[in-house]
């Protein structure tokens, strides 16, 4: 499940208003048994037949922005590497860089590449309910290629209640 092209899948379907295609953080088979959950779209890409994705014909779902700062808040903001993190910035902000940026140095990394951020007590405690998503935020980055976000195994599980 490390591999995010295999949970990437298009699915055409027919609404009211015609047929659209969806980008899913979804495997077919739970597609099949369980249906498109909502917030496993991450959005609408419309391409003619045999053409490669484009990141710029492609339209983010707000509910899959919903889904991604729910985990951030619920499970990510507890672990570990955010605790830790979190120590060293009293009364701050801590901003989570996309994990496909080779980040290194003091240059700050493309707003497409920051995934958002949480706010930091006096403590350095992470603030409960505080992570904000970055609207700049690229999923699809011609430069940077596909969010690390798509390869979190426990974002995905967490999403579709997998244990």
């Amino acid at each position: 499940m490390a591999d995010p092209i295999q949970l990437l899948n298009v699915f055409d379907v027919e609404t009211e208003q015609g047929s659209k295609s969806l980008l899913c953080f979804l495997d077919p088979i739970i597609a099949g048994i369980k249906g498109i959950d909502p917030r496993a779209i991450i959005g609408i890409y419309n391409a003619a037949e045999g053409e490669d994705f484009n990141p710029d014909g492609f339209k983010v779902n707000p509910a899959f922005v919903e889904s991604i700062t729910g985990y951030m808040n619920e499970e990510a903001a507890t672990s570990d590497e955010i605790v830790e993190q979190a120590k060293t910035l009293p009364q701050g902000w801590l901003y989570i860089i996309d994990p496909r940026d080779p980040h290194e140095g003091n240059d700050d990394p493309p707003a497409t590449n920051l995934i958002g951020a949480y706010a930091v007590d006096d403590s350095g405690q992470i603030v409960p309910g505080s992570f904000q998503y970055n609207e700049k935020h690229a999923l699809f980055d011609r430069t940077h290629g596909v969010s690390g976000v798509l390869y979190d195994k426990t974002f995905y599980q967490w999403l579709h209640e997998i244990d």
